[in-house]
């Protein structure tokens, strides 16, 4: 680590300077009526011996230094504290817990445990699907190893060969700027593909819930993974385009959209066209618009157009100039002033952040595939996802033959749900519907947090 390097992150009371990215997630998807908490719920085959998951927990983080710190309010803007305190496990109880205090041991992320499940709860601002999914592996593996001490001669490289940590190695191979800030890092000026018309966009109307509902109503709808994988093989397509596109067929089949356009909004990984050890946020949306002429065409040829979208979004020149856009908009809430003000004014009801998609209909987000690998077939029963938001969303896991669809809202309002049902049923999919209540959602509150 060179001196410059480390000045540019580490102010003289050793505090470190959070991710540019960080910005947005901390003035536009802060406090009780926006906070973005991502979540995976892992049910057990065996009750949870809570003192093996703590020792579990504790050696996991300590391969995620950039994870052990605790976020406090300098100078008007958000810095990291190292944090050396236990990992926070908490009854789930339906307690709300806000991130980043002492209901979290001062981190941005909890765990939330039953009698046989448990429930990983981290705001966004932390890191995206990908460095969370890698953290909770590690986890799950050394929970393992304890529970069963002789899995420890399945060895590691069945998921260190994939970037998840065993240890803090991966870590050290990169300077600060890629570790803590891998935007400022990767992007670069660019032709960046514009795939919706704004003035065509249709947007779902208000809810029958307010956005600072403390709770999200979670629905899950189950299909078999290898039927949809068949599904895929037989349009010759890919997951995510089908999804889009019976994503968009179910939202025509339930609002009146007229001629407006449904674009569906994925989340793409950034590592996956710069690569790197970073878990610092390298998520980017995908913009799948479905025109009324594009919902005329039959389900292949729906899949190849939003397919072609996806490619031209997967491009290097395309991803940096993403990247640089997201920088834009960083330098615009920083200039505004105070983040705890700006996020005051931001999540408001004058405010700019009213719509987490902002120019899409809906957020569809499908990490891949959890594959049935030792740590799945030991210890768990079942997996499902979880994102609780300010506004619809819809989250996609798949483990082992089952795929799961999960709607997360903040009304109660079932129509989506029925119709995404009965578009599944229409193309040869049988669904198993599964309401999960009501599931209080964690927040990251200026208010509670340290400031320093």
């Amino acid at each position: 680590m060179t001196t410059q390097n480390r000045s540019q992150f580490y102010l003289t009371n050793s505090l470190r300077r959070c991710a540019r990215y960080d910005t947005i997630f901390y003035g536009a998807y802060a406090g009780a009526g926006a906070t973005f908490d991502m979540r995976v719920r892992f049910d057990l085959k065996q009750k949870i011996n809570t003192a093996k998951l703590q020792k579990a927990a504790d050696k996991a983080l300590r391969a995620y230094p950039e994870f052990a710190v605790r976020p406090v309010l300098h100078e008007g803007r958000v810095c990291y504290e190292k944090n050396d305190a236990h990992v926070k496990l908490a009854p789930d109880d339906g307690k709300r817990l806000y991130f980043g205090t002492e209901d979290t041991n001062g981190y941005l992320f909890v765990f939330l445990y039953g009698e046989r499940h448990l429930s990983f709860s981290i705001f966004h601002s932390q890191t995206d699907a990908h460095g969370m999914i890698a953290f909770l592996v590690t986890v799950m593996w050394n929970y393992l190893i304890a529970m069963f001490p002789p899995a420890r001669l399945i060895g590691t490289k069945m998921f260190t060969r994939h970037g998840i940590r065993a240890d803090d190695s991966l870590f050290f191979t990169m300077d600060d700027t890629e570790r803590f800030d891998p935007l400022t890092e990767f992007a670069r000026p660019g032709n960046m593909v514009q795939p919706v018309d704004v003035e065509r966009l249709f947007r779902f109307p208000p809810e029958d819930a307010p956005k600072d509902c403390p709770t999200c109503h979670l629905v899950n709808l189950e299909i078999s993974n290898e039927a949809f994988l068949a599904k895929v093989k037989e349009l010759g397509t890919t997951f995510a385009p089908l999804l889009a596109a019976l994503t968009a067929e179910a939202i025509r089949g339930c609002y009146d959209v007229g001629d407006r356009d449904v674009v569906v909004i994925t989340t793409a990984d950034g590592r996956r066209v710069v690569p790197s050890n970073t878990l610092g946020n390298l998520a980017y949306n995908v913009y799948l618009p479905v025109t009324p002429k594009t919902a005329e065409l039959p389900l292949k040829a729906q899949c190849e157009e939003l397919a072609e979208h996806m490619a031209r979004q997967r491009t290097e020149e395309h991803v940096r100039a993403m990247f640089q856009d997201i920088l834009r908009q960083c330098d615009e809430i920083d200039a505004m002033g105070d983040i705890d003000k700006v996020n005051a004014f931001l999540t408001g009801p004058e405010g700019l952040a009213n719509s987490m998609t902002g120019i899409g209909t809906v957020f569809l987000t499908y990490p891949g595939r959890i594959t049935n690998n030792p740590i799945s077939g030991i210890l768990l029963d079942g997996l499902s996802p979880g994102i609780l938001a300010a506004e619809r969303a819809i989250d996609v896991y798949a483990h082992r033959d089952s795929l799961i669809i999960q709607f997360s809202q903040k009304g109660d309002d079932p129509s989506l749900i029925e119709s995404m049902r009965r578009t599944l049923e229409k193309h040869g999919l049988a669904v198993k519907m599964q309401d999960l209540g009501r599931t209080t959602q964690n927040v990251f509150d200026f208010a509670k947090i340290k400031r320093v």
